[in-house]
């Protein structure tokens, strides 16, 4: 996790404090009362959504008695979650979801992104966000499209070492966004793409009728070290959620129903985005 997101390691502090205090056979109100903290103070640290300072970090350390070998683990983690991630300059635009999900985009070994409605806007041409983003009621649009090809330019460089897998719904190709030419544009742009040796991009054609989860596009994030969860990230119109192995109260799905989902349409309904093409007159030459 050299190259790992602050964000990212953030959330990994945030699970290795709750299990050195479990551990430990302590709960929240103990620390809270044996510190002197609040007890508010005690769940902000354990929650991951704020950075925690090398002092509480080290009081925690000692108050846990962890072993030398995790005591290095958790210093260096905290180390690393108080630098300034790479989309700082943009953090003032984003929610609080999607400041984790690019903690997790810039850390995942691998990506499995699948999409009902829209093109993935890690493949999207500058032409096609644009007016994606248009439709958007935030208005720092430039701001937005501006990260998102800075995204796509991490992300996609030849240098990666995240494996990125996509599925489409045809659906997304077949809804005219902008103008017919510029969805040309875009179909070759991900046979392009498609190209690179850590890009697949699957399209699941209509041809296939009904299929697991097709109502819900989800991001899947995989991760280099065996001990670190996969992580489901889900979005709607009305915010996001993030899956790991807790249980949210609401969401009935677990991380392992989405990726068995992923790999059954993938395996058994999927098309490559070039096989799909080539039965498109407009995109024959």
């Amino acid at each position: 996790m050299r190259d790992a997101d602050p964000m990212f390691y953030r959330h990994v502090l945030s699970s290795q404090l709750q299990e050195a205090r479990k551990k430990a056979g302590y709960s929240q109100p103990d620390v809270a009362r044996e510190t002197g903290w609040s007890l508010s103070k005690v769940m902000r640290l354990e929650s991951g959504r704020v950075k925690i300072s090398m002092t509480d970090l080290k009081a925690l350390i000692n108050f846990y008695d962890v072993d030398p070998e995790e005591k290095a683990t958790l210093l260096r983690a905290g180390e690393e979650a108080r630098r300034q991630p790479w989309w700082y300059e943009y953090r003032s635009l984003l929610s609080e979801g999607f400041q984790s999900y690019l903690g997790y985009e810039a850390s995942s070994s691998v990506i499995r992104n699948f999409e009902a409605l829209f093109v993935p806007g890690l493949l999207q041409t500058e032409e096609y966000a644009r007016v994606a983003l248009q439709q958007s009621v935030v208005p720092e649009k430039e701001e937005l499209l501006d990260l998102r090809l800075k995204r796509q330019e991490r992300m996609l460089n030849e240098s990666s070492s995240t494996e990125l897998r996509f599925l489409i719904d045809e659906a997304a190709l077949r809804r005219v966004v902008g103008s017919g030419e510029l969805m040309e544009a875009q179909i070759r742009h991900l046979r392009h793409v498609s190209a690179l040796d850590h890009v697949s991009v699957g399209v699941v054609p209509f041809s296939s009728g009904l299929y697991p989860l097709l109502r819900s596009p989800y991001v899947i994030f995989e991760f280099a070290k065996a001990e670190q969860e996969r992580v489901v990230y889900l979005e709607n119109p009305d915010g996001s959620v993030i899956l790991n192995s807790k249980a949210i109260v609401g969401v009935q799905r677990s991380v392992e129903n989405y990726l068995e989902a992923f790999w059954e349409i993938e395996n058994r309904y999927a098309q490559s985005i070039t096989e799909w093409s080539a039965n498109l007159p407009q995109l024959a030459a």
